[in-house]
């Protein structure tokens, strides 16, 4: 199963903003620079992620966005589920197979995603955080800024 560009770019954002300290704004330029997403790509996932009440969006000079603390509380399954349109991995229904309703591959393959968003909802994005001094240190200097260790 592979996630969708917008998914992945929106945990992506998601991590970022939960490193920072809660004061602390960042820039669709500054996300942009640091993971390499085209800007007009980022600014329709922050829309997003705004709109899904994530993130909280401050306009006008010295403007930015941070994460809602609310958030990090939030189940990996949920967040990709906002994002990915379907788990479906194949769809046998508009498809003209000559073994369609013989065939199992469909089945085993729903399984694998059912178990797949099972492991999700296992794991809070808190989770993904650095969870201590080291692991902070190594985001900081991968990202070249300071984080908050929760």
């Amino acid at each position: 199963m592979q996630l969708n560009k917008q998914t992945d770019y929106a945990l992506r954002v998601l991590l970022f903003l939960g490193t920072l300290p809660q004061e602390q704004l960042a820039t669709i330029d500054l996300i942009s620079e640091k993971f390499h997403i085209a800007r007009n790509h980022l600014i329709k996932i922050v829309s997003k992620l705004a709109k899904l009440k994530y993130i909280e969006t401050i306009k006008g000079k010295g403007g930015g966005m941070k994460i809602r603390p609310a958030t990090l509380s939030l189940k990996l399954d949920t967040i990709i589920k906002s994002f990915e349109p379907t788990f479906e991995v194949i769809d046998c229904e508009h498809n003209d197979c000559p073994i369609r309703g013989m065939c199992r591959l469909k089945r085993v393959l729903d399984l694998a995603s059912t178990a797949f968003l099972a492991v999700l909802s296992q794991y809070k994005l808190s989770q993904l955080l650095p969870q201590s001094f080291n692991e902070g240190k190594d985001w900081g200097n991968q990202l070249n800024i300071p984080i908050k260790i929760l």
